[in-house]
């Protein structure tokens, strides 16, 4: 898996190594999970946590590792020095399956202010600050020869990726 996710850009999946993508064409296009091979880019906003990931599944760090849990609470804007005494993979899915804290925060201060008509204080506690040092992304490494016999002509996904509704609306304009 590191090998290979090091053969993807910052910001891609999969989808990269498809005739599709920039990079060889390894899988067919649509053909695995959006999140197979899921590398965070330092520019943009991370992908969902997977409450159930395999050995393949990200996001990824855009070094090439799995995210640490320190890393993974501050995706869900959880606060620093949180502490779970479990797993890695239970401690993940606890993660995956939780709503941001920073909604939370959001909605509480909504309801104080809609609702109870009581004043709102201060800025966001949870919201982390922007960064404006941001590095360059990393340069992207070759693929590993143990995967050149992958390289050939990958049948799409046979659907479309949009619902009947999309599908309905250009059918009829």
């Amino acid at each position: 898996m590191g090998r290979s996710l090091a053969s993807i850009p910052e910001g891609h999946n999969y989808l990269w190594h498809t005739d599709r993508g920039g990079g060889q064409p390894l899988f067919g296009w649509r053909t695995r999970y959006w999140s197979f091979l899921l590398k965070l880019s330092k520019r943009l906003p991370s992908w969902t946590v997977q409450a159930q990931p395999g050995s393949a599944i990200g996001p990824f760090h855009w070094e090439n590792r799995r995210l640490s849990f320190a890393e993974l609470c501050r995706i869900q804007t959880f606060p620093d020095g949180l502490v779970v005494g479990c797993g890695r993979t239970e401690m993940q899915r606890m993660l995956g399956n939780a709503v941001p804290s920073l909604i939370a925060e959001i909605l509480g201060r909504e309801i104080r202010h809609q609702l109870l008509d009581a004043p709102v204080n201060g800025g966001l506690k949870l919201l982390p600050p922007r960064r404006t040092d941001v590095p360059a992304p990393a340069k992207v490494a070759p693929i590993p020869s143990k995967y050149f016999s992958l390289i050939g002509v990958h049948e799409a996904h046979p659907g479309t990726g949009k619902g009947r509704q999309a599908v309905l609306r250009e059918t009829t304009t």
